[in-house]
């Protein structure tokens, strides 16, 4: 058993037991202008699972008797580490924080070139990077660029004291630390909720919308909908043999999209078809199946001569487009049925296209059939 899982197992018996997880953020100087010296932090929040707290503090927090910067700074770290030790022996979430410019280990740095002296207490030693498990579970590509506003994003999550880095620098720069702090307890927040998420079964993510759960086990909705297009044309073959009455044929676009709806309903009690989506280019149109208990929207595409890669690429733009307006799909499946083998390169083509048109709203799963 991979690490990861091993990772996950140990993390779901903490929650079914009502064990201490907490995660941790913080907000700090830009890289960019700590050139010759550890970044100076600004900000540190924490969110305990377990209690459902949020605790943030930053340099405003200081007593009046912390007159400068400096001086705040510090009483900034001292109580992030005051926390790591009244929660020793919990697991502590976190965002990347395994970097020596950005983490434990920068913190630390920091404190030093501060006091001169060691931090109190070392690093905790049960430390679980979220995005680090969400790529071991679900592949590097789970989520857009930015993937912690992303997973946010695509599970619906409050953000609205959420900062991205930069703005985040900016604020830094002007010494706005309330609304840093703010932004740092939203980030905390998010975290403790994707794992809380992740160990449900529940994270939506660009390869992942939650699990469905069928003859006593779960099954991951999204990898779903791709192996039901990947048996199509089996199913299709099967129908074509038929010693006894006439066999069934698929002639056309409608054909396919009435045996994938028969196949999809085993699966999702609710399939909705050809729901409309706002106009776009002056234009309606309609996703061709919606799975809304999972925000899935699936959209069925036929290659044919005169509709080559540059045709679909075109095509999933227009769609992406028309269902980032839907207030039910966060996640587009494209299947595309290329059995007469009219694309020129299959799988770079899913690849690029996953990549263009995914976005921190809306993720983008393209699934080319072509055997």
């Amino acid at each position: 058993m991979d690490k990861a899982r091993l990772t996950l197992q140990e993390l779901r018996k903490a929650v079914d037991l009502n064990g201490s997880l907490v995660s941790v953020h913080y907000a700090c100087e830009s890289f960019i202008t700590a050139k010759d010296h550890p970044a100076g932090v600004a900000c540190v929040a924490f969110h305990d699972l377990q209690t459902g707290e949020t605790l943030a503090f930053s340099r405003s927090d200081a007593p009046p008797s912390k007159s400068t910067e400096e001086e705040k700074e510090i009483h900034v770290l001292e109580r992030f580490y005051a926390e790591l030790q009244a929660r020793e022996g919990a697991h502590f979430l976190h965002w990347n924080m395994n970097r020596p410019e950005y983490g434990f280990t920068a913190i630390a740095a920091r404190y030093e070139y501060l006091t001169g002296v060691t931090p109190p207490v070392s690093p905790p030693h049960q430390r679980v990077d979220v995005d680090g498990l969400l790529a071991a579970s679900f592949g590097s590509a789970y989520a857009p660029h930015g993937r912690l506003e992303s997973i946010a994003r695509l599970n619906n999550m409050d953000m609205r004291s959420f900062r991205v880095g930069k703005d985040e620098a900016d604020l830094f720069a002007r010494s706005e630390w309330g609304t840093l702090s703010r932004s740092t307890a939203s980030k905390a927040w998010i975290i403790a909720n994707s794992l809380r998420m992740l160990v449900d079964g529940k994270i939506q993510t660009a390869s992942s919308a939650g699990s469905v759960e069928f003859a006593g086990a779960n099954m991951d909705a999204v990898t779903l909908v791709l192996a039901i297009g990947d048996r199509m044309r089996l199913v299709m073959r099967s129908m074509g043999v038929r010693p006894h009455g006439t066999p069934i044929e698929f002639k056309n676009e409608y054909d396919d999209q009435y045996l994938y709806r028969a196949l999809l309903v085993q699966f999702f009690d609710d399939v909705r078809d050809e729901e409309y989506v706002p106009s776009y280019a002056g234009g309606n149109s309609r996703i061709d199946f919606l799975i809304p208990r999972f925000n899935i929207g699936i959209e069925l595409k036929h290659t044919r001569d005169g509709l080559k890669d540059k045709d679909i690429g075109d095509q999933l733009v227009i769609d992406t487009a028309r269902y980032s307006t839907h207030r039910s799909v966060n996640h587009l499946i494209c299947l595309v049925f290329d059995y007469g083998g009219h694309l020129r390169n299959p799988r770079a083509l899913e690849e690029d296209l996953r990549r263009e048109v995914s976005t921190p709203e809306m993720a983008v799963t393209v699934k080319i059939y072509d055997r």
